[in-house]
């Protein structure tokens, strides 16, 4: 296989989408941030109902290492320079066994069906083209998208090539509602159980990129990323478990954040369980109910009404049925829809 530098067409030069539904556009600016979240806010409240984006997801996406705001950004604005549009390409700055360029954009949902988001999404594929063209790695490449099943994003998204290659399947537990306490395995010897702390945030960097190694898509993450997660405005840590081996390292995880912003679209108070793992090395142990388990009573016992998360559907470790024998009930499905180059 040639490298990516040798094998993928790109623009020389990239121009900005055309003035199109009445909106002109520009390369966006990190002034522009409350209002590209209120675009998004605005969509989601079409398309995903029961989600809403934090402003600290787009702080960190614009703090993605490698991303050039000025050149990997566009918004879209009215006659009165309101943002009514925009779009951002990502990309993964790992890139071990694979590289990855993620698309984000959205459009107001007043302004659709005018060819607004189908020049962005073709601005964005050029840009992640040029992206991918000046690396000299021989790896797999894909251009992908992730939304809601059903989406106008998806339905855009094939229009570019993409097709469906991963379900990601939202579960929610809402305490009071679970099917009796877990059986959960005993905690083998040596072992312990406590909340995470700042000074685990290296230490659980390693063990996510051992514990995601052979997870789909999934690549090291970078330490600043990886800070930028666990530092942000929603990261509770404190609401977060680490397992500890008899070493003392980092065996098992749960990572939590709670965005109050997005209780109201959801209906009840919750927090997002974003990552749960185990090192390979402590596989076959029954950490992960446990250290599961032990994040939900924390959850439980800040006065929060519920736990969510996203597992993938074809997790090699079969992660869906231990969230379910915990209480969680899978409901809506989200897409990541890709085109390999």
């Amino acid at each position: 296989m040639a490298t990516l530098r040798e094998r993928i067409t790109a623009p020389a030069h990239l121009e900005l989408p055309t003035a199109v539904g009445g909106l002109t556009f520009r390369a966006a600016s990190r002034d522009d941030l409350d209002a590209v979240h209120g675009v998004a806010v605005a969509s989601a409240a079409v398309d995903d109902p029961h989600g809403r984006p934090s402003t600290a997801d787009f702080e960190r996406t614009l703090s993605t290492e490698g991303l050039d705001v000025a050149r990997d950004t566009v918004v879209g604005l009215d006659a009165e320079g309101h943002v009514q549009a925009y779009g951002i390409v990502i990309d993964v700055p790992s890139r071990v066994t694979a590289a990855r360029v993620v698309l984000d954009g959205a459009v107001h949902p007043d302004l659709r069906g005018q060819g607004i988001g189908r020049r962005i999404m073709a601005w964005q594929v050029g840009r992640a083209r040029q992206r991918l063209a000046t690396l000299d790695l021989d790896v797999p490449a894909t251009i992908e998208v992730g939304a809601p099943e059903g989406s106008p994003t998806l339905r855009l998204a094939a229009h570019f090539g993409m097709a469906p290659t991963r379900n990601w399947i939202d579960m929610q537990v809402v305490f009071g509602d679970e099917r009796g306490d877990p059986a959960l395995p005993p905690l083998p010897d040596g072992f312990s159980v406590r909340p995470a702390t700042s000074g685990d945030i290296e230490p659980l960097r390693t063990a996510k990129n051992d514990a995601f190694r052979d997870h789909w898509g999934s690549q090291p993450m970078v330490e600043s990323d990886w800070r930028g997660f666990l530092t942000a405005t929603k990261s509770r840590l404190d609401l977060s478990r680490v397992v500890l081996g008899p070493d003392g390292d980092i065996a098992a995880f749960a990572i939590v954040e709670v965005d109050t912003d997005g209780f109201a679209a959801r209906g009840r108070s919750y927090a997002y369980v974003h990552w749960v793992g185990v090192v390979r090395a402590a596989r076959g142990l029954g950490l992960a109910p446990i250290v599961t388990d032990a994040a939900l009573q924390a959850i439980r016992g800040e006065g929060l009404s519920a736990a969510v998360l996203h597992v993938d559907a074809e997790n090699p470790s079969g992660a869906g049925r231990i969230y379910e024998r915990l209480g969680f009930v899978a409901g809506e499905v989200h897409v990541t829809a890709s085109t390999p180059l």
